[in-house]
């Protein structure tokens, strides 16, 4: 197996292990159907390997579902994923724009689709961002999927990927939406009990300038509200409540929801006006050869 099937392997993990086990945040969408930007953050505070914090899930189980976020795969290695499912087992998306870090190819298990990823140093304690944006595509009756990703250290956004989906006549190939959710998954169901902990943030839109904070969500698994944002976790609870405890100081204290249940809303902040400036001037990666 070459160094690309590898990664592919690994990558699809989430959606071939029986043993994972995962907690979500089901967001209300506040009535938004027909959105086509979804910028997100993610902010990671305790990790171990063979985590998935999902920034985003969206129309699950429909025509050309999707989802994006970070993996923690192992002791020297993290990535940032990006897939969109099958629109129908005769149509299948193509991955026809991509960054030249970015590996791209189908993918099987819970479904199949056209999957990417890239290698991506994230670290903790630190801000990872994201924007998906739906439009229509080159060739008629298609839609593009754009992912990109804010790279910290060159200080700009850079293009992950396009996934170009045929519309089949489906309403959720064009939208984002419909179940909109974010997880954090075990894929590998191990060493459950080490405390790993993530906030999660999305604004949600029909255009850039349109997006809004989606501010009531809720969960099942371990999670709740911190620091203006929900959180998602995993481990022992005494663990836990150590790495909150020695968080308080800049972050607060947790509110932890109940399975099913909803919180109060969490407080709707702004996009900041320097990352909706650069969201509208997006830069677009190089076509792949993909046939």
């Amino acid at each position: 197996m070459n160094l690309k099937q590898n990664l592919l392997l690994l990558a699809t993990a989430s959606l071939l292990c029986a043993t994972a086990s995962a907690q979500h945040l089901w967001w209300n969408l506040e009535g938004q159907r027909d959105a086509t930007c979804l910028y997100g953050e993610i902010t990671v505070l305790a990790t171990h390997p063979a985590i998935y914090y999902c920034g985003a899930t969206w129309h699950p189980g429909e025509p050309a579902g999707g989802y994006c976020g970070i993996q923690h795969n192992g002791p020297q290695e993290r990535r940032t994923i990006f897939s969109i499912w099958d629109t129908s087992p005769q149509l299948h998306p193509k991955v026809t724009e991509a960054d030249s870090d970015t590996v791209f190819g189908r993918f099987g298990g819970e479904g199949e689709g056209g999957h990417t990823h890239m290698l991506w140093p994230w670290h903790t304690n630190e801000t990872f961002q994201f924007f998906v944006r739906k439009q229509p595509g080159s060739e008629t009756n298609t839609t593009d999927a754009r992912y990109y990703i804010y790279d910290r250290s060159a200080g700009k956004w850079r293009h992950s990927a396009t996934i170009t989906s045929p519309d089949g006549g489906k309403r959720s190939v064009a939208t984002l939406g419909g179940g909109l959710n974010s997880f954090l998954e075990n894929f590998l169901g191990q060493d459950r009990e080490v405390p790993k902990l993530a906030l999660y943030r999305l604004w949600l839109g029909p255009s850039v300038d349109g997006m809004k904070c989606l501010t009531i969500a809720r969960g099942d698994g371990m999670w709740g509200q911190l620091h203006g944002a929900y959180f998602l976790a995993e481990g022992d609870r005494a663990a836990l409540d150590a790495v909150f405890s020695g968080l308080e100081k800049e972050y607060g204290k947790p509110v932890f929801g109940e399975n099913g249940k909803g919180l109060g809303p969490i407080e709707a902040k702004p996009i900041p006006a320097a990352v909706l400036e650069a969201l509208k001037n997006l830069p677009r990666a190089n076509k792949t050869k993909e046939p």
